[in-house]
């Protein structure tokens, strides 16, 4: 996978494979190894977001971040998406603090406009 600038990334797991050394577990370790390794480079951020029914549990990866790990996240069925809504469900696990406050303004930016 060659990283499409400028793209969010998503990888959805079950519920099953959100434990303990589940999928998403490694996965998170694995940004997080690459994330500390490159020194913490600027928006890069991996976030996490529960469905409403907890079933499906949700990855995004900045533009930044899956530059650091595009090759990792391509056997579990990474996809490009819009950018996430923030939401009381999403929350950042790894990364630059920076990108959700620019996700804040950037939906804040919007909604204004419509």
């Amino acid at each position: 996978m060659t990283p499409l600038l400028r793209f969010w990334y998503r990888v959805d797991f079950p519920l099953s494979e959100g434990c303990l050394n589940g999928k998403a577990d490694h996965l998170q370790k694995a940004f997080e190894v690459m994330y500390f390794a490159k020194h913490k480079p600027s928006n890069a951020a991996l976030f996490e977001r529960h469905d409403e029914a907890f079933e499906t549990n949700s990855f995004y990866f900045s533009p930044e971040a899956i530059t650091l790990i595009s090759t990792l996240v391509e056997p579990f069925g990474a996809v490009v998406c819009e950018p996430p809504k923030l939401t009381e469900r999403f929350v950042l696990l790894v990364g630059d603090e920076e990108m959700q406050k620019n996700l804040h303004y950037r939906q804040g930016t919007f909604r204004t406009r419509t």
